[in-house]
């Protein structure tokens, strides 16, 4: 039977320049059309969301506020990767119908989503798939959804849905749809009551698919950790065939997915899996959320070590290798073996666990305990409803590490990090300065509470473009909002990627999106904000990465004064100034190119006080730069200098590092 058109668009124009030409699917957020953009002649999906009618103006003016902002953040992680479908409009109209109807304007595929496909093949009875085919077929997702983790963004609803098997160019790729969707249903179930006089029933995740704190706000907040329970989820059901939470209901399904006795895995579901393999799927599948990888990136590059592990036939697949003995060398990556136009990351070697954390009281607890919680799931199924947020989990603070020569104090236990990389343990600091401009006041504390690795120096042209070359990263150049042809004539040739002689030059001219890319690309992420000042400045409130003297031509490569240069005017090579080295022995956190963080542009950040794990969510259309470069000025590059700039721009100037986490 053909979906219904319950707003009557099929025949009419939205917004000027969509005629919309057939209804190809509906469910319960909203009715995906088939259009035609008049302007450009060629075809476009046009998503128009349901059961908002009844919001009262204001609430509109809001909603559609945040339905364009998320498009805008849509468009821009469709352009640092290619697995997430492209964003081309938003707006709002009112419908043939009479209704008040928000719409996204899509790019429009030819294909089928994963779940139609399941269906087939189960129709088949061939449901199940090679483990490798499995991983290979959804690798491009993985991908994606780093593109996005590197940027602090999560989807909040991977599902088969939401998996587009597209046809491109004659071969077969993935397509993650839907970015956004979740975390503005989620806002808006909390915006009215309105919603709850309708008796609307939205829901901002699919319970199938659903994560612990998706279902309960006592196991943590989401983020990106919410997305790699439900990508391990999806790879069960692809490689068996078979769901891998199942139940009838809300409450069953509650069961399911937070019940520690009983947890999902591949051979559980009837798929073939090496134990190396089930240890990546157990661990992605945590009840508590700070016991999974926390990005899709992690998840995906421990689940290849683990495959080309147990392909060699080497018995050390997880965690450290015995003392003295190397780790194993990584076989080809298995997303190049099946033909798919995506290409993984070296696979990296998987790391420990991590030890218990405070919520094991709660991921440890009997099945009993899980039915006291039922009266819960019946008021969410009666609700329909799920919080969400963009932040990071807390853990507790007792065995934080203390302050020490202005650097923080080293974990002894843990591994160290990789040589091109400067480890950050977790800890206390006071981020801001009274003396600086008003996004830098007042200082507060910040407590981060994971330990992390930060890149030595700024990301060179060179590595830059190897991740161009993998068709992962768009190449670099001057581009943004307001840049004219006039200054790509003009200035383009500064970008470090231009001269052929800068290979060790920190690459410049990319955006925040593009910077994210690369980080995920290497298995990395951008650092957090608060994650950056740390690594610059210690724990001892120092003005500049080296101290409180101003930079001289041995701590920063920045503008300075007429007769007073230090040379050629540019970009040097990284980790020339040596003498700026910061607490943690990073360099170049002062000058020479401007790095991005993951954070979005809050001007008035400081002002909510202490923080713990902060993260601005990069929605909005400013980013966030830091530690200045050659063509500013030396007080911009102190080390709680922040500058807003376009997210979507690459300057002369805009350059970046990337970091990790550190189980």
């Amino acid at each position: 039977m053909a979906p219904s058109d319950p707003f009557g668009w099929v025949g009419a124009t939205i917004g000027g320049k969509y005629r919309i030409d057939a209804v190809v699917g509906e469910g319960g957020f909203g009715v995906v059309y088939r259009g035609h953009h008049l302007g450009l002649d060629e075809p476009v999906a046009v998503k128009c969301l349901k059961q908002l009618g009844s919001l009262a103006p204001a609430e509109r003016a809001s909603f559609q506020r945040m339905l364009l902002d998320e498009g805008r953040l849509l468009h821009r992680l469709s352009r640092a990767n290619a697995g997430i479908v492209q964003a081309l409009d938003a707006g709002a109209g009112v419908s043939p119908s009479g209704e008040w109807t928000p719409y996204l304007v899509l790019e429009w595929l030819d294909g089928a989503p994963l779940d139609r496909d399941i269906a087939e093949r189960r129709a088949r009875c061939d449901a199940a798939r090679p483990l490798a085919e499995a991983v290979a077929l959804l690798a491009p997702a993985a991908h994606a959804l780093e593109a996005a983790h590197a940027q602090g963004v999560a989807h909040r609803d991977i599902k088969p849905a939401n998996l587009f098997l597209a046809e491109i160019g004659g071969r077969r790729t993935m397509k993650v749809l839907d970015f956004g969707i979740a975390k503005v249903l989620g806002e808006l179930s909390s915006m009215t009551q309105a919603m709850a006089q309708t008796g609307s029933t939205l829901r901002a995740f699919t319970v199938h698919y659903g994560a612990p704190e998706q279902f309960h706000h006592r196991f943590g907040a989401t983020g990106p950790w919410t997305d790699v329970f439900a990508l391990a989820l999806v790879l069960i059901e692809v490689a068996s065939g078979n769901r891998a939470l199942l139940g009838s209901d809300v409450t069953q399904l509650y069961i399911a997915a937070t019940d520690p006795a009983f947890r999902p895995s591949l051979r559980a579901a009837g798929a073939s899996a090496p134990e190396a393999v089930e240890a990546v799927v157990r661990r992605a599948l945590a009840v508590d959320p700070r016991e999974r990888y926390r990005t899709a990136g992690e998840l995906w590059a421990a689940l290849e070590a683990a495959m080309a592990a147990a392909s060699a036939g080497d018995a050390v697949a997880v965690g450290d290798p015995p003392v003295g003995q190397a780790p194993p060398a990584p076989a080809p990556s298995l997303t190049t073996m099946r033909g798919l136009t995506a290409s993984a990351p070296p696979p990296a070697a998987l790391p420990p666990a991590p030890p218990p954390s405070a919520h094991a009281a709660v991921a440890g607890a009997p099945r009993r305990r899980l039915l006291l919680a039922l009266g819960s799931a019946a008021a969410l199924a009666a609700a329909g409803g799920a919080a969400v947020a963009l932040v990071r989990p807390q853990a507790q603070e007792a065995a934080l590490p203390a302050r020490a020569h202005g650097g923080p104090a080293a974990t002894p236990d843990e591994p160290a990090p990789s040589p091109d990389m400067v480890r950050m343990p977790a800890g206390r600091f006071t981020m801001g300065s009274a003396k600086g401009g008003k996004s830098e006041r007042p200082p507060h504390e910040v407590t981060l509470t994971r330990a992390f690795d930060l890149d030595r120096t700024e990301v060179t042209v060179a590595a830059y473009e190897r991740c161009v070359e993998a068709g992962r990263c768009s190449p670099s150049g001057l581009h943004g909002p307001r840049a004219t042809a006039a200054d790509v004539a003009q200035r383009g040739a500064l970008c470090t990627a231009a001269d052929p002689a800068k290979a060790r030059h920190p690459v410049s001219c990319v955006d925040q999106a593009q910077a994210a890319a690369y980080c995920a690309f290497v298995g990395k992420r951008l650092p957090t904000e608060a994650e950056w000042e740390y690594a610059a400045r210690g724990t001892d409130g120092r003005e500049y990465p080296w101290g409180n003297d101003p930079p001289g031509c041995a701590h920063a490569v920045v503008s300075r004064p007429a007769g007073q240069g230090c040379g050629a005017r540019g970009t040097q090579d990284v980790g020339s100034a040596k003498a700026g080295a910061s607490p943690s022995g990073a360099l170049d956190m002062a000058g020479n190119v401007w790095e991005w963080v993951a954070d979005g542009w809050d001007p008035g950040a400081y002002v909510k006080g202490a923080r713990t794990d902060p993260l601005i969510p990069a929605t909005g259309s400013k980013g966030v730069l830091r530690g200045g470069s050659w063509d500013f000025s030396a007080s911009s590059a102190r080390s709680t200098y922040r500058l807003a700039f376009d997210s979507e721009a690459g300057d002369v100037s805009t350059g970046f590092r990337c970091a990790r986490s550190v189980d």
